[in-house]
C-alpha cells in the first residue's frame, strides 16, 4: 500500500477552501415527504410553501399541484416542518391544532419519513356593511373582532382585528384564527354626534360582559355581520376637577368595555376653576382619568362612573400624589451560594386593571427595593421564576403579601421579603393516549393557592422526559396539556370539569419523580 504524502502546514488552508482537504467527515443527509391538507375539508393544498428548519439551518420548497412536499439532503436530528399558504394560518408538522405543543420531527440516516402531513387551517374572515338608523352607509366606522383568549388562567376577550369602513360603508378583517367572538362597531365621524343625540357603539351578538356564552364560534369560514347604528340621547358629565397644583391637566373619559375602539378615550373641557364637562356620552361603564407630572411628582386620579339615560352632576375627580412601596430583602440559603447576577424577578400585581402597578427599583447592593407610581388598589408581591431563589415570605403590616392581596392606598413598606432556596424538583415522563412518550407541555400550579396567577410551564422532550428545577416546598397539583395557553387554571369551575391532575409534595432537596398522560383541552 502506497503511504499518502504529507501536507505542508502552509499549504492546508488553501486545500481546505478548495475542497481538496476536508475539515470533518461528511455529515449524514436524511430525507422527508408527505402533504399538505386542508384540516376543514381534508382536501389536498396545491403550492403550498413547506421550510424544514433543524441544526444546520433552513431549506424551503413548494408542494406540487396534488399538494405533495419532499426533502432529501437535511441534516439528520429534530427538525420542525411548517407549511404556508395565502387563505389559510400557518400550519407545522407535529401540530395537532393551531397553539398546540409542537412535536419534532426525528429524522435518522437511512431511515426517510414518508407520508408526513402537515394541516394548514382556512384562515377567518369577518366582513358586513355599517349603516345608520335611516339606511345610509356610515364611513371611516372602526370595526373590531374582539376573539376568547386566555389570559394568566382566566378567559377574557381581546382584539384580533380591525378595520375602518369605506365610503359604501362596507369592511373586512382577514386572517383572523378561528374561535369565539364578538363584533364591535364604534363610529369615528367627526360631527357625528350632537349635543342631543350621539351613535351608539353596538356588538354582535350581544354586550361582550355576556362571556364566551354569548360569543359566535366562526372557523375557517367568512362570517358576515352587518350593523345598523342607532341614535341614542347624549348624556353629559359634569364636575370639579381638584388638587392639580397649576393649570394643564388633561381628563378622559375611557369606556370600561374591551372593544379597544375608544382606546384615546373622550377628552374633557376644564374651566379655570377645575369645572368640566364631557359631552356626548352614551350609556356604559366608564372611568374618569388622569395623570399629571408637577417638579417631577406624578399626580393621580381614577374615578368609576356607570352612565344611564341622564345627565351626570358633581363628579368630584381630586388629584392625588402617587405613592411608594418600599421593601427590603433577606436572604437564607441552604443548598448554594449566592447566584451572581441573576436577581429575583419581582412584580406587584393588583387584580384590577385601573390600579397601576409601578416598577420595581433595586438598590445598588440589591438588599432593598422601591415601587413607584402606585395607585390605590389590592396588590400581591409574586416572583417570575429565574434561577434557585423565590420568595418565602413578604411581611407588610404582619400580612404575606405574596400569599394573599393587601388593599394599599398610600406610601407603605418596608415589606420585609425574605428568599430562600431550600427547593426540591420535579422529574418525570409522559405519555399520550396510546401509551407513547410525547412532547407536551407540563403545567404545575401550587395545590392551595386559588389566587396564583403565574403558573410555571415547561415543556417535556419528545421522549417524554420533564425535569422542573427550584420548586419551593409545599404541595402541588401536575398536569401534562397539549396546549397550554388555552387552560383556565384561575378558573375553578373550568378545572374541576376538566382537569385530572397528579399530586406532588416538594421537600428540601428532594426530586419527586412523576409519570403523567397527556390531556388535550377541550375546544371551547
Amino acid at each position: 500500500m502506497l503511504a499518502m504524502p504529507r501536507v505542508p502546514a502552509r499549504l492546508i488552508p488553501a486545500l481546505l477552501a478548495v475542497g481538496v482537504l476536508s475539515a470533518q467527515p461528511p455529515q449524514p443527509e436524511c430525507a422527508i415527504d408527505g402533504t399538505v391538507v386542508n384540516s376543514v375539508t381534508g382536501e389536498l393544498i396545491a403550492r403550498a410553501r413547506v421550510m424544514a428548519m433543524g441544526k444546520n439551518g433552513q431549506s424551503s420548497t413548494t408542494a406540487d399541484n396534488a399538494g405533495r412536499w419532499r426533502f432529501t439532503n437535511l441534516a439528520c436530528g429534530q427538525a420542525q416542518i411548517v407549511a404556508s399558504r395565502p387563505g389559510f394560518l400557518q400550519g407545522s408538522l407535529g401540530q395537532p391544532r393551531l397553539g398546540a405543543a409542537f412535536r419534532p420531527v426525528i429524522l435518522a440516516p437511512d431511515s426517510p419519513v414518508h407520508d408526513a402531513k402537515i394541516t394548514l387551517t382556512p384562515q377567518t374572515v369577518v366582513t358586513g356593511r355599517v349603516l345608520d338608523d335611516q339606511g345610509d352607509p356610515m364611513m371611516a366606522v372602526t370595526v373590531t373582532a374582539m376573539v376568547a383568549r386566555v389570559v394568566e388562567g382566566r378567559r377574557m376577550f381581546q382584539n384580533s382585528g380591525s378595520a375602518n369602513t369605506n365610503d359604501l360603508g362596507e369592511y373586512r378583517i382577514p386572517n383572523l384564527v378561528g374561535g369565539k367572538y364578538f363584533v364591535c362597531a364604534h363610529p369615528n365621524v367627526a360631527g357625528a354626534d350632537t349635543d342631543s343625540t350621539v351613535v351608539q357603539e353596538r356588538c354582535f351578538p350581544g354586550p361582550v360582559e355576556g362571556g364566551s356564552a354569548s360569543a359566535m364560534d366562526i372557523s375557517g369560514t367568512t362570517a358576515r355581520v352587518d350593523f345598523n347604528l342607532a341614535r341614542v340621547p347624549a348624556v353629559k358629565i359634569r364636575g370639579t376637577l381638584s388638587g392639580a397644583p397649576g393649570r394643564g391637566p388633561a381628563l378622559s373619559l375611557f369606556k370600561r368595555t374591551p372593544t379597544m375602539a375608544n382606546r384615546m378615550g373622550t377628552q374633557a373641557v376644564i374651566a379655570p376653576d377645575g369645572k368640566f364637562e364631557i359631552r356626548g356620552v352614551s350609556p356604559g361603564s366608564y372611568l374618569l382619568s388622569t395623570d399629571y407630572w408637577e417638579a417631577g411628582k406624578r399626580l393621580i386620579a381614577r374615578v368609576p362612573i356607570e352612565v344611564g339615560g341622564a345627565d351626570i352632576d358633581g363628579v368630584n375627580v381630586r388629584l392625588e400624589p402617587a405613592f411608594t412601596v418600599t421593601g427590603t430583602v433577606r436572604t437564607e440559603l441552604k443548598q448554594s451560594p449566592t447566584p451572581a447576577g441573576r436577581p429575583l424577578n419581582l412584580v406587584l400585581r393588583s387584580s384590577d386593571p385601573a390600579s397601576a402597578g409601578g416598577q420595581i427599583a433595586w438598590s445598588k447592593t440589591r438588599d432593598s427595593f422601591t415601587v413607584n407610581e402606585l395607585t390605590p388598589g389590592n396588590y400581591r408581591l409574586e416572583s417570575i421564576p429565574n434561577g434557585p431563589l423565590y420568595i418565602k415570605s413578604a411581611t407588610l403590616a404582619g400580612r404575606d403579601i405574596s400569599k394573599e392581596e393587601i388593599p394599599i392606598t398610600q406610601a407603605a413598606g418596608p415589606v420585609v421579603v425574605v428568599l430562600s432556596d431550600d427547593t426540591g424538583s420535579i422529574q418525570g415522563h409522559v405519555e399520550d393516549s396510546d401509551g407513547k412518550p410525547t412532547a407536551c407541555w407540563i403545567m404545575v400550579l401550587p395545590a392551595n393557592d386559588p389566587l396564583a396567577r403565574l403558573a410555571r410551564n415547561v415543556m417535556s422532550g419528545p421522549d417524554g422526559h420533564f425535569n422542573i428545577p427550584n420548586v419551593p416546598p409545599g404541595d402541588y397539583n401536575v398536569y401534562a396539556w397539549d396546549d397550554w395557553q388555552q387552560v383556565e387554571y384561575a378558573n375553578p369551575e373550568w378545572m374541576r370539569r376538566y382537569s385530572a391532575p397528579v399530586s406532588a409534595t416538594v421537600e428540601t432537596g428532594q426530586s419527586v419523580q412523576l409519570k403523567l398522560r397527556e390531556q388535550l383541552v377541550p375546544v371551547q
